[in-house]
């Protein structure tokens, strides 16, 4: 009887403690898990299409869209954008800094160039932090200071990024105003 009660003990000790582990989680952890898993997928491609709005007049709707996960160093992620094929002068950057997991959206073509950055001493790119609610596989981003004083219209954004490593598939979704403004489904691409 009392070896029972021992081992009773001890599963109740158990259980409680990988109770504890998951909600000790912190969003740091929760956000360096999620920088680690794109990270794990350096180099791959994911393929789809938006499937929201349904305006076509919009640039990103009616075409295939591909986000290749292109350079990923210990503290940058960058994942580029292409439409059609063709290279959409837009790159996602996941970026670890002292203030936590930071996103933003760097546009460079052939007028927006990083040497015209410097020079015009513009900004980078629109973006924001990852809230303390995300996971693993998904982060909420809402509009830094930087954005809304850059963009007024989007100091309400709040960018999502999903991985749905069972599915293979990466979602990119914006909200404005709490109301659904962009959203893509990438599936991950595989050799042939």
């Amino acid at each position: 009887m009392k070896h029972l009660l021992v081992l009773t003990l001890a599963l109740t000790f158990i259980a409680c403690g990988e109770r504890q582990v998951e909600t000790q989680l912190t969003s740091n952890d929760a956000q360096a898990a999620f920088f680690a898993n794109i990270a794990d997928l350096c180099g791959e491609t994911f393929a789809g299409q938006s499937n929201f709005p349904d305006n076509q007049d919009h640039a990103l709707v009616g075409t295939e869209l591909r986000t290749h996960i292109s350079s990923c160093s210990e503290d940058i992620i960058r994942i580029d954008l292409y439409r059609d094929t063709d290279y959409w002068h837009g790159t996602w950057v996941l970026e670890r800094r002292e203030q936590g997991l930071h996103l933003f959206h760097d546009h460079l073509g052939e007028e927006r160039t990083e040497e015209y950055l410097i020079e015009n001493n513009a900004s980078h790119g629109y973006g924001g932090y990852a809230t303390t609610t995300g996971t693993a596989t998904q982060q909420f981003f809402p509009a830094d200071k930087v954005t809304a004083e850059m963009i007024p219209d989007a100091a309400t954004n709040q960018w999502m990024m999903q991985l749905d490593l069972e599915a293979g598939t990466f979602t990119y979704f914006l909200e404005r105003h709490g109301e659904p403004r962009f959203r893509a489904v990438l599936s991950h691409m595989t050799e042939e």
